[in-house]
């Protein structure tokens, strides 16, 4: 299954693509874990494609198309938020941190202009301050902190706006998984191309072969449902493309490391801008287990609420 753009979809992506081109190659003088650019992060702020969800003509589809293309590149930035829900809470400043409760890591917090708190069914919105958060190091690729404490001053939204939260939060963790994983299966077929062993390609061999292809198809069926998902703007379709993204990635991690060899441990090999970051959101939404529990809950309510009650 495929579909094919509107004249506006595909001028919004050839502009977007205009912008992401300097960003799409690792900065060599990184050798870190983290690859997060504050000139990307203000470049995007003031090209207006945050707002694109809320434009006319254009809704979370092609929020979701652009989260997607910006997470390909081996430089993070923060989009998904800000080009999901931001539009819903009345554009609040960026970047947008997402935290799931209090004492966790959460991504891009330290480097955050709004927070929005997810405290079981209930969702807060406000700013971090000092003493708030900690920033953390680690293998994680993204810039973490963890949230020490409630921020004061932080407004409770309404049951409709959480619940629009949730569902695009989910729906930008689908689309944000699906272009990292495009970027790691890119990044890795170039690599088998150039690697020469046994006097070719790496990239001849059969059994690479039928494993990338394999890949490949997970990585377009996560594009597609993604999209599906975001045109329907609909909690049970996020979740399941959430879920799918989460399961799914564990396969397309393993062999884009096994195909890079040796390569593929070292910092100077960029694979893990992409694949790091796909470990963390697979913790995300509270991992697939809960993600499972949401796709069941929105397919079947009436046995979610009886097996609930039974427990």
């Amino acid at each position: 299954m495929d579909f094919t753009l509107s004249d506006d979809q595909t001028l919004l992506l050839d502009a977007f693509g205009g912008l992401l081109a300097r960003f799409r190659t690792a900065p060599h003088d990184a050798h870190g874990y983290v690859a997060w650019d504050a000139a990307f992060q203000r470049e995007l702020a003031a090209s207006g494609f945050l707002e694109v969800a809320s434009q006319p003509g254009f809704g979370p589809l092609e929020a979701a198309m652009l989260v997607e293309a910006a997470a390909t590149c081996p430089v993070g930035v923060e989009a998904a938020a800000s080009m999901l829900f931001g539009p819903l809470l009345g554009q609040p400043a960026g970047p947008i941190a997402l935290a799931w409760g209090v004492g966790k890591p959460v991504r891009y917090l330290a480097e955050a202009a709004t927070l929005c708190l997810l405290e079981g069914d209930v969702v807060l919105l406000g700013a971090s301050g000092p003493g708030d958060c900690t920033p953390l190091t680690g293998v994680s690729a993204y810039p973490m902190a963890r949230l020490e404490r409630q921020p004061k001053g932080m407004r409770r939204l309404s049951d409709a706006d959480s619940a629009a939260v949730r569902r695009r939060a989910a729906l930008g963790l689908a689309a944000e998984a699906a272009g990292l994983m495009q970027g790691a299966l890119d990044h890795t077929v170039q690599y088998v191309k150039d690697r020469q062993q046994f006097g070719q390609p790496l990239g001849h061999f059969q059994a690479i072969q039928h494993r990338l292809a394999e890949d490949a198809q997970i990585v377009q069926a996560a594009k597609l449902m993604t999209l599906r998902a975001a045109h329907a703007d609909c909690p049970r379709l996020a979740a399941i493309a959430a879920l799918y993204a989460q399961d799914s990635m564990r396969k397309l991690i393993h062999d884009c490391h096994q195909f890079s060899g040796a390569m593929g441990l070292t910092l100077e090999f960029p694979l893990h801008l992409w694949t790091y970051r796909l470990k963390v959101l697979q913790g995300e939404l509270g991992g697939r287990a809960a993600s499972a529990r949401t796709v069941s809950q929105t397919t079947w309510p009436r046995h979610s609420v009886a097996i609930e009650e039974m427990a």
